[in-house]
C-alpha cells in the first residue's frame, strides 16, 4: 500500500474520530456544497468489503473526501477538514484511490495478539502477510496511488451512486 495513502487513511479516520468532540461551526476552505453521494464496488458482481475510497480533486483544495465500503460494497464518502467533517462529497471531478487489503482468516484481535511474546508475534505477522499475499486482491494494485489510478468520477450536484465493477477482464464505471 502506498506509504502516503495509509497515512491519510490514517489522518482522515482520527479527525472522523474527533468530530464528535468539534465545533460546530465551518471552518474556512470547507465547500460551501456538499452532494448527498456514493460509491459501490463490486468484483465478479460481489461486493467488496472493507475497501478504502479517497477522492482527490484535479486541483489542489484544503478538503479530504473519504469513505470505506460496508459489506454491500457501499462507501458513503465523508468530507474533512481539520477535524470538522459531513456526510457527503463536493460536486467536482475526482480521482480515486482505492485500497483493499482482504483479512486473513486466521487473524488474531489485538488482546490475543498482546498475550503473545515479540518472536511469536513476528511469526505469526509472516504467517498473515504470507496467508494475504495467497488471497485473491479484487481491486489493481495500481488503483491505490494517485498518479497509476485510472479511475475517474464525476460527482453530480444533485449526488447519487456511482458503481464500479471490476471483473477479470475489464472495469466498468457506471
Amino acid at each position: 500500500m502506498n506509504r502516503n495513502f495509509l497515512i491519510l487513511i490514517i489522518c482522515s479516520f482520527i479527525c472522523l474520530l474527533l468530530t464528535s468532540c468539534s465545533s460546530q461551526e465551518v471552518p474556512p476552505g470547507f465547500p460551501q456544497q456538499l452532494a448527498d453521494f456514493q460509491v459501490k464496488l463490486l468484483h465478479e458482481g460481489q461486493p467488496v468489503h472493507n475497501a478504502a475510497i479517497a477522492l482527490v480533486t484535479e486541483t489542489p483544495s484544503s478538503y479530504n473526501v473519504l469513505g470505506f465500503t460496508d459489506s454491500s460494497g457501499i462507501a458513503k464518502p465523508k468530507t474533512t477538514i481539520n477535524i470538522y467533517s459531513q456526510l457527503g462529497v463536493p460536486p467536482t471531478t475526482y480521482k480515486a484511490i482505492i485500497t483493499h487489503t482482504p483479512k486473513a482468516p486466521s487473524e488474531l484481535s489485538n488482546a490475543e495478539l498482546g498475550n503473545m511474546s515479540n518472536s511469536e508475534v513476528d511469526a505469526y505477522r509472516k504467517k498473515i502477510d504470507a496467508e494475504i499475499a495467497a488471497m485473491p486482491h479484487p481491486v489493481p494494485k495500481e488503483w491505490d496511488n494517485l498518479k497509476t489510478t485510472p479511475i475517474k468520477i464525476t460527482v453530480p450536484e444533485k449526488g447519487g451512486t456511482i458503481t464500479i465493477e471490476i471483473t477479470d477482464n475489464k472495469t466498468f464505471v457506471q
